[in-house]
């Protein structure tokens, strides 16, 4: 995605302009149109806490994917999107699930065009209008999987009556100009129109980033590619219908991507049967905090495949309700994938493969809303959804190929077959009433029942070098059905014309999940069992706002106080065993409390000068007393991917040169304190608190047809991991930390150049 201060789309973006929009001169800040009551309103009338990055913004700071968005927003935080999946590692306001087995639900819902995505979200983000972020419980208007929050993702609409397109490449080499990566990124787009009332607009994306990791045992470095494709056509009859069809394809692929690089490594383990620190170096790993080297023998093959299918009718009835239905499909499938789990001895401690993962999700949502600005404006409707998850994996255990077999098994190789199926049936509705000229009551209920029901089966051979015993058969099976009742109430103060202040109490909800493996782990032989459920995530949160723009409007504010309990907060233990075999189990935190202040500034100080900025102090996240993980005690230990500050800020100025060009000089900068990032009371398990700073320049032609620019992203090279892993995997307990990394933890250095037409 094209960055260095340059406008690349062809179209208009996303930070739509009211029909007083200022003109360009006029020095005030842009107001900005938003769809987070499923209406067009001004940001700044909405009694909702959110932050929005529009399209210009997402080009200038290059944001590719969903964790990209966590420096354009101090309260969104992603964790390790190997582990949660794309969508499912992010948290709002401390509060996150990580994805990991197939009955859980993110806190966070990602929504794109309306389609609730759940678990079949893809990572990549091409030819977007707008991102909002929308924070605290947002049940009775979306979907599903929103107690934290929402991602309400809207991409680019064709345009009627209008030709053009637009082309974007960004280049960037390891070891060139500073920069840690290799990355080459092409964007590309048409907009056709059809007919007077319909349009064609197709968009693709090619991404290929080297160099995160490098392997000494082939010398080569990993590699991620990603392709894909979006269509849609508008149809547009008459003024009282639109139809929209949106058809997606995305494929992603990485080879040497594995999942860890050493960090920390001691002399020797707890047990003292391994030398960490040494066994690493006779691999030729140097451990560091900044190390990216692995040893592995092994494919390490992690293949990924998205496509949607979606039809959104929008119809105008003739008393000026109007009807909207959603339609969507989705698939996402993984593998066969493979992974080994360290070399540094010689041979593999863990192997994985042919790993896959196929998910089908059908939703349909039908919705009835007012005209808007009446006395009593609403929203109602229905939302059902049909997830379908078929989960497939392949793990070996090899103990030391010199000891003698028997009495050592050669290999242990288990088999895992998880079958999970979701439905879910809502009926949601929202109001607000005017009470007067300045006052209005706010007031939503959701009605909502699921039904989760997962089956799992694991397959147990154990080898050694003669012979091979009987396989261990394991089945564990449950079924839950739960009906919630979830809603808000508030009330807004319009003061005037640009100043809203609000007050709301939410509850949230979010489904049960089922724990196959713990009960699976107890039988010591063949049989079967019954899985534990994992209670629903039940937030209240309470939120108070002020939204104004002052200094002639040069300077818009968005200031929101929250306090969120959580009643039974869904939780994952992941550990890895001593050979290093990843161990989740999800769990209940009886009570979780977050609160805090978030700020949200858009200025406009002088011409030609721009500045977004936003912060969050968020306290509490905190496991309760006498909370344990692993038999320690976490109690009062802040939740993971949870800092307790976090500022972000970004600037961008603009004059002209040469006559008629423009030049264009931007900045980004995001602050976090220190975060934890793996469950132990040692402080080795948290990242220290840091600052990535990202600077661009660039160069736009008089008629705004093509540009040029230079950027620079993370300039200090700061590594900062996605996740921590202890202990280091295939070492046992004792023997040191290892990092998780990707793109953001480098440097990035590069050149981008854009044509439209």
């Amino acid at each position: 995605m094209a960055a260095g201060g340059l406008i690349v789309l062809a179209l208009p973006v996303g930070a739509q302009t009211t029909p007083d929009q200022p003109k360009a001169d006029s020095g005030e800040v842009q107001s900005v149109v938003v769809t987070a009551q499923k209406r067009s309103q001004r940001l700044k009338d909405v009694p909702v806490a959110l932050s929005v990055v529009n399209a210009e913004q997402l080009e200038k700071q290059g944001i590719r994917d969903l964790g990209d968005l966590a420096k354009s927003a101090a309260s969104l935080e992603f964790g390790d999107q190997k582990t949660g999946g794309a969508g499912g590692s992010a948290s709002i306001r401390g509060i996150g699930t990580a994805v990991f087995t197939t009955s859980a639900e993110s806190s966070v819902g990602v929504v794109v065009d309306g389609v609730p995505l759940g678990n079949t979200a893809g990572g990549a983000l091409f030819d977007m209008e707008r991102v909002e972020v929308l924070r605290g419980p947002q049940g009775t208007l979306f979907g599903k999987s929103a107690s934290a929050g929402v991602l309400n993702l809207v991409s680019k609409s064709p345009v009627l009556g209008r030709f053009g397109g637009f082309a974007n490449v960004e280049l960037s080499g390891g070891d060139v100009l500073g920069s840690k990566l290799g990355n080459t990124v092409v964007r590309g787009g048409l907009n056709v129109p059809l007919t007077d009332d319909s349009a064609l607009r197709v968009t693709a994306h090619s991404d290929r980033q080297t160099g995160v990791y490098f392997n000494v045992f082939n010398n080569t470095d990993s590699a991620t590619t990603g392709n894909g494709v979006r269509v849609r056509y508008l149809l547009k009859p008459d003024a009282d219908l639109a139809i929209n069809l949106i058809a997606e394809h995305d494929r992603s692929k990485a080879t040497g991507a594995t999942f860890f690089a050493p960090a920390i490594a001691y002399d020797s383990n707890t047990a003292g049967n391994h030398a960490p620190k040494a066994e690493f170096a006779a691999c030729g790993v140097t451990v560091s905090l900044r190390n990216n080297t692995v040893c592995s023998d092994a494919l390490e093959l992690n293949t990924a495949r998205v496509s949607g299918l979606s039809a959104q009718i929008d119809k105008t009835l003739a008393n000026g309700l109007t009807l909207t239905s959603i339609t969507a499909a989705r698939e996402r499938s993984t593998g066969p994938d493979s992974a080994a789990i360290d070399m540094s001895q010689g041979w593999d401690k863990v192997r994985t493969s042919d790993s896959t993962k196929d998910i089908r999700q059908f939703s349909q949502e039908l919705r009835l809303s007012s005209p808007g600005k009446q006395e009593v404006d609403w929203v109602a409707g229905l939302f059902l959804s049909d997830y379908h998850s078929d989960k497939h994996i392949i793990t070996t255990i090899l103990p030391p190929p010199y000891v003698p077999s028997p009495p050592v098994p050669r290999s242990i190789t288990n088999t895992a077959d998880t079958v999970t199926d979701s439905r879910s049936a809502a009926l949601f509705g929202q109001a607000s009433f005017k009470l007067n000229e300045q006052f209005s009551a706010l007031a939503g209920l959701r009605y909502t029942r699921d039904k989760v029901e997962d089956t799992q089966t694991q397959s147990s051979v154990v080898a050694f070098a003669p012979f091979t015993l009987p396989a261990t058969i394991k089945t564990g099976s449950a079924s839950i059905t739960k009906s919630n009742l979830s809603g808000k109430v508030g009330l807004q103060a319009v003061l005037d014309k640009d100043t809203n202040v609000y007050a709301t109490l939410s509850r949230g909800y979010k489904a049960p999940q089922i724990d196959n493996d713990t009960p699976m782990g107890l039988l010591t032989a063949s049989g079967t069992t019954t899985g534990d459920i994992v209670k629903a995530e039940q937030p209240t949160s309470f939120e108070l706002g002020l939204k104004t723009s002052l200094l002639n409007r040069r300077l818009d504010v968005d200031v929101a106080l929250f306090r969120t309990t959580i009643k039974d907060f869904q939780e994952q233990n992941c550990t890895l065993t001593a050979i290093g075999a990843l161990n989740c189990i999800p769990l209940n935190v009886p009570k979780v409390l977050s609160y805090g202040l978030e700020l949200d500034l858009r200025a406009r100080p002088m011409a030609g000068l721009t500045v977004n900025a936003s912060s969050a102090v968020i306290l509490g996240t905190e496991y309760p007393t006498g909370f344990q993980f692993d038999g320690q005690d976490v109690g009062g230990q802040r939740l993971l991917y949870s800092p307790k500050g976090k500022v972000t800020l970004g600037v961008e100025y603009t004059t002209g040169i040469f006559g008629d060009y423009e030049w264009s000089l931007g900045a980004d900068v995001t602050y976090k304190t220190a975060v934890r990032l793996c469950n132990t009371l040692a402080p080795e398990c948290s990242y220290q608190s840091h600052t990535i700073v990202g600077l661009r320049t660039g160069v736009r032609s008089p008629d705004d047809k093509w540009g040029v620019g230079l950027f620079v992203r993370n300039a200090g090279d700061e590594r900062v991991p996605n996740a921590i892993l202890y202990p280091l995997p295939g070492k046992g307990a004792g023997s040191g930390y290892a990092y998780s990394l990707g793109g953001n933890s480098f440097r990035s250095v590069g050149i981008t150049a854009d044509v439209k037409f």
